[in-house]
């Protein structure tokens, strides 16, 4: 007998331990909580009430979202994630002191061999994440020179770089 009244047990306290409607007693269920009006609506009286945030379900474009956090592509999209963060961190230690365009040529050469492993369906939102942390797109100006006057090393005006190799 003591399994049937720990089970009745349990399922009193579900059922009376979430939100009722205030008029008729009726409980939550999570179908009833209007978004736009932030309130629940009884199913059997039409009562609207306030629910404790605990019991609100969430918001759909957050379950859509939420729904998304565990898919493969997702998943594969974090670790790229990391992985430019830590490209960009190594390139700007190797960088310092140097130019902006030899630290965003650095990240963008370390950069690619991981874009180009990942699913093709994938790589334009790669590229948006590498963006933000400075790779450059265009294959044909990651790789040209820094220009006359601009040391080759740098990319500072030769006038003032600390290289050690200009006169």
């Amino acid at each position: 007998m003591e399994p049937l009244m720990d089970d009745f047990d349990d399922t009193l306290y579900t059922v009376f331990a979430g939100p009722i409607c205030p008029t008729c007693a009726t409980a939550f269920a999570p179908d009833q909580y209007d978004d736009i009006d932030d309130r629940a609506r009884c199913s059997n009286c039409g009562t609207a009430y306030r629910i404790p945030d605990d019991y609100r379900p969430l918001h759909p474009e957050d379950a859509a979202e939420y729904n998304l956090m565990d898919t493969p592509q997702s998943v594969a999209l974090d670790q790229f994630r990391a992985d430019a963060k830590r490209l960009a961190d190594t390139a700007i230690r190797e960088t310092a002191g140097a130019s902006y365009e030899l630290y965003a040529r650095r990240f963008t050469e370390a950069c690619e061999p991981y874009i180009d492993d990942l699913d093709p369906a994938l790589r334009h939102h790669a590229i948006e994440i590498a963006n933000h942390h400075g790779f450059i797109a265009d294959a044909e100006e990651a790789r040209a020179g820094f220009g006359p006057g601009l040391c080759s090393f740098s990319g500072i005006d030769e006038d003032y770089c600390h290289c050690g190799r200009h006169p």
